[in-house]
């Protein structure tokens, strides 16, 4: 597996991590994230938790050891004494690259369980209703492989495993244990129960949809409860704070008679340039998907 934020290439990563010292320091550090299995299960990982942690030590170590270089180097230039800011900062790179490293995998899982979830409904109702004209449940779970993102690519992967002989329960049960969804878990056990019962799998899933489409609109609704102070938020950091700060800067420094520094409106113009990218991709980041439903 791609280690991510890895100055040093992916071979030597790999490479580095077999060695005695880091396979070791892997071994005990992977057991401080018992979660680390499941969310490589999730993305489809062959890398084992060691593994993985190991090379993500072996990635922080040698982005440590970059950022000394680098600081070692601008102190040798400007010729001033800067070690211990410089260990200090390759102490915090180090430490920041592994923790970020060891959180990729969920970041990764919860990504792929979002983009799961916005077509899960549409699926789930193409399958209901080919269920409900007679069409057997293969037939129908083949009937969903195209046409819905992420969930037509589980679906492929699931209907692939049965036509090589994989009794279908079982194939279900293990793709519930291999997804971060939430929602499409309990299709998936929803869908298996039913089976293992003998019930009318078109109940099972009239229930699912209806139970998906109520979480859609409590999520919208939550959402829309959540655009007020967050509104109130960006107003008085983005609009509030910059222009009455800056006016009573120039009358403050008016009084004192001081010249206040261009790079000071600068610093004023980047951080609200900045602050409204983040705050949008913030805002973008948590609407619930509507389309759907």
């Amino acid at each position: 597996m791609k280690i991510p934020f890895s100055l040093l290439p992916p071979p030597l990563v790999e490479k580095f991590s077999k060695l005695v010292i880091f396979a070791r320091l892997g071994n005990i550090a992977s057991t401080f994230f018992p979660s680390l299995h499941q969310q490589l299960l999730q993305i489809e990982s062959t890398t084992n938790p060691r593994e993985y942690t190991s090379m993500a030590i072996v990635a922080s170590f040698f982005n440590s050891v970059f950022i000394l270089i680098l600081g070692l180097i601008l102190s040798t230039v400007a010729g001033k004494q800067v070690l211990i800011p410089a260990f200090i900062g390759t102490f915090l790179i180090g430490l920041i690259s592994l923790l970020t490293i060891q959180t990729y995998p969920k970041i990764m899982a919860n990504k792929r369980a979002r983009k799961l979830e916005n077509e899960l409904v549409p699926a789930m109702r193409q399958l209901l209703i080919q269920v409900k004209s007679g069409v057997p449940l293969f037939e129908a779970m083949t009937g969903v492989c195209d046409g819905y993102g992420e969930v037509s690519l589980e679906f492929r992967k699931m209907v692939r495993k049965i036509n090589a002989g994989i009794p279908m329960q079982e194939v279900l049960e293990e793709k519930s244990r291999g997804t971060a969804s939430l929602q499409f878990r309990r299709v998936l056990w929803q869908i298996g129960n039913a089976l293992r019962v003998g019930t009318d799998v078109g109940k099972a899933l009239e229930e699912i949809i209806s139970d998906l489409v109520l979480e859609k609109i409590d999520d919208i609704r939550r959402y829309g409860q959540e655009l007020s102070p967050w509104t109130m938020i960006y107003m008085l950091a983005a609009i509030v704070t910059p222009s009455l700060g800056i006016t009573m800067m120039l009358v403050i420094i008016s009084f004192l008679g001081v010249d206040v520094p261009k790079i000071v409106f600068a610093a004023v113009i980047v951080f609200i340039t900045g602050f409204q990218l983040f705050f949008t991709d913030f805002v973008r980041s948590r609407r619930p998907a509507i389309e759907d439903i």
